[in-house]
């Protein structure tokens, strides 16, 4: 059972009904036979008690609100003629029906329970009175009583939807921040696992004849692996702060300068073309980019026929950001490709975040990958 401490408010309608109920029921009931005054008083402290509780135990409270609500139905009526169901601590019966609709969203039974409740009370109500021409007077309550139970009602299924509506933002937020983290640790991790494979296979083709060549893709090799480590650093730190480090690892697309040459290797060939103002883009912007061309260049490697030819393109107006990235690889089908895993999806996922869109086109001739992403 879920337990819900009171809010300010209920603790504000809590008193509110004991400062004005409380004091007029127990002046009320002193007139009575003792037995009365006991039977009538345990009643009052059990339904000021259930104001402080009925958000903690909303069924339960509810069950013992009707039960002993009943109890006072049942009871003689005051010396003055008074039921004692009209005592004025009978409306701690409307909080804790919000409480059990509020907190339960079920409000066809507590509605239906307690519309049979006002019922009984209207009749006994009646029932003291002598008079029938006295009674239109009972009965013209019955309209005023209806709405305030049925606004009652409205609020508790309001209260409801409200916090189950909270409650389903703070999920999405908790799964758009696993999703985001899922990317970056896949595009890191793939990215680079993929290309520091790609740079050592190389080193070993042209190891014996180019001992210089192999050399220097050992060292970028070398270099990528630093790089997702410093970049897998900012990922932890992002995931167990919850905020960006100061100094993100990709900022800007000038940021691509440093990814083209780090991928390039004698089975990769890869030509980057960049028009318009790139300092123009965002930070978030520029971040899905980048991603986006590391993923399709990080493709490319991995499933490509060697050697593998890759064109970027990047194209900077006032609106937008488009991307092109084109490999003269086997191809994959269009209506697979969103089935084909986290790489693929997670693309398509960092474009709609940044309110863009993503396609992918493939032929016998290669895969395109084009992107449109807004700058603000």
């Amino acid at each position: 059972m879920r337990l819900r401490r009171l809010k300010p408010g209920d603790w504000i309608t809590a008193g509110l009904v004991v400062v004005f109920t409380v004091p007029t029921s127990i002046s009320l009931l002193a007139s009575a036979a003792p037995w009365v005054v006991a039977l009538g008083g345990a009643c009052i402290a059990v339904l000021t008690a259930l104001l402080f509780v009925r958000r903690a135990l909303p069924r339960v409270s509810f069950l013992i609100c009707c039960g002993t609500l009943l109890v006072l139905l049942a009871l003689p009526d005051l010396p003055d003629g008074v039921p004692m169901i009209l005592l004025p601590i009978s409306l701690c019966h409307l909080p804790v029906l919000h409480a059990v609709v509020a907190e339960t969203g079920r409000w066809r039974l507590p509605l239906v329970v307690t519309m049979i409740g006002l019922g009984l009370i209207l009749l006994r109500a009646t029932s003291a009175v002598p008079d029938p021409l006295s009674w239109g007077a009972f009965w013209a309550l019955v309209p005023l009583a209806a709405t305030v139970v049925l606004s009652t009602v409205a609020l508790g299924v309001r209260d409801w939807e409200n916090r189950q509506a909270q409650e389903q933002r703070l999920i999405d937020a908790v799964n758009r921040e696993r999703t985001l983290m899922a990317q970056e640790v896949h595009d890191v991790v793939a990215h680079s696992v993929a290309v520091m494979v790609a740079q050592a296979d190389a080193a070993l083709l042209v190891g014996e004849r180019d001992p210089a060549r192999a050399r220097e893709l050992l060292e970028n090799a070398v270099r990528t692996g630093r790089d997702a480590m410093t970049e897998m650093r900012s990922a932890v730190r992002l995931l167990r702060d919850g905020e960006p480090p100061e100094t993100a690892p990709v900022t800007s697309l000038r940021d691509l300068d440093r990814l083209i040459p780090a991928i390039r290797t004698p089975q990769l060939e890869v030509e980057l073309a960049v028009a318009g103002d790139a300092e123009r883009v965002t930070t978030e912007t520029a971040r899905a980019a980048y991603r986006i061309v590391q993923e399709s260049l990080t493709n490319a490697a991995k499933h490509g026929t060697v050697p593998v030819r890759c064109e970027v393109r990047v194209e900077v107006d006032e609106r937008e950001v488009r991307l092109r990235i084109r490999d003269n690889g086997p191809g994959i089908r269009a209506d697979a490709a969103a089935s084909l895993g986290l790489g693929i999806a997670g693309m398509r996922e960092r474009a709609r975040t940044v309110g863009g869109r993503l396609d992918i086109a493939a032929d016998r001739s290669g895969t395109q990958v084009r992107a449109w992403l807004p700058i603000a």
